[in-house]
């Protein structure tokens, strides 16, 4: 890391607190990027995991796709470098694991990215306790770019205000959904220690459901999964711990177990 963005980092902590600060670190990561994945045919009724980011295990990243709605599992840098037009602009939600770095260093491209590609609504965004501060500091980053773009290349076909993000936190009883469309739901339990680890639910219909956990935190608490549930496919650091591993390296079709 380079002096001055040490520099503009701690003036930001000074002035504007931890999230702005947050926001200058993490938009300074290497250009740590993966080729998007092949693109497959997927219909309104499928349930797919598309993997996205760089392929490291430390950086978990997923594309969930389910009842033709969009959300995004993690955004590490350079994620929006490897999803499609088509995928940002129907961008419902992105999920954060965590505020390390590592997990929110590409949340500024995919904010812009997602707006430039005609998003048309202001983009939530879901994570732990802070993920609120963080969201409004990055609101207020790019507050007066968003102002020179429109500017400079017109208003983006989804309009000024879905330039916006909205932040929303995830509370410690999972079984309260962050995200709930009706056949699309995500819950979440972040069990913190000393490496700070998250855990989310994902859950399409009565079809399956997705359980994803990072690297940093305790592997399957169970105190935060839902006693009865759908069939589940559980993705962690290793296949000895779970039925898939990061980083996923196709696309993955859920399909109800028998």
């Amino acid at each position: 890391m380079t002096n001055w963005v040490r520099h503009w980092a701690a003036i930001a902590m000074r002035r504007w607190g931890l999230g702005l600060a947050i926001v200058i670190l993490a938009s300074c990561g290497g250009p740590d990027t993966t080729a998007p994945a092949p693109r497959v045919s997927i219909s309104p009724e499928d349930f797919v995991l598309v993997p996205c980011g760089p392929a490291r295990v430390d950086r978990p990243c997923v594309l969930a796709v389910a009842g033709g709605k969009r959300i995004l599992f993690g955004a590490p840098t350079g994620v929006s470098a490897t999803l499609a037009d088509a995928d940002l602009r129907q961008l419902d939600a992105v999920m954060l694991f965590s505020l390390h770095a590592v997990d929110i260093e590409g949340l500024d491209e995919v904010r812009n990215a997602s707006w430039r590609a005609g998003r048309s609504e202001p983009l939530l965004v879901v994570g732990p306790e802070g993920t609120v501060g963080v969201v409004e500091a990055l609101n207020a980053a790019f507050e007066q770019a968003d102002a020179l773009r429109v500017v400079e290349e017109g208003i983006p076909p989804g309009g000024y205000d879905a330039a916006v993000l909205v932040g929303r936190e995830v509370p410690r009883d999972a079984s309260a959904p962050v995200f709930d469309t009706g056949d699309v739901r995500v819950r979440g339990g972040f069990n913190w220690n000393a490496s700070g680890g998250g855990l989310l639910i994902l859950e399409y219909r009565t079809l399956a459901e997705v359980i994803m956990s990072t690297c940093r935190g305790t592997e399957w608490d169970e105190t935060v999964l839902p006693d009865v549930g759908p069939p589940s496919t559980r993705i962690a650091c290793s296949d000895e711990l779970s039925d898939l591993s990061w980083p996923l390296g196709e696309t993955i079709f859920i399909v109800k177990s028998e």
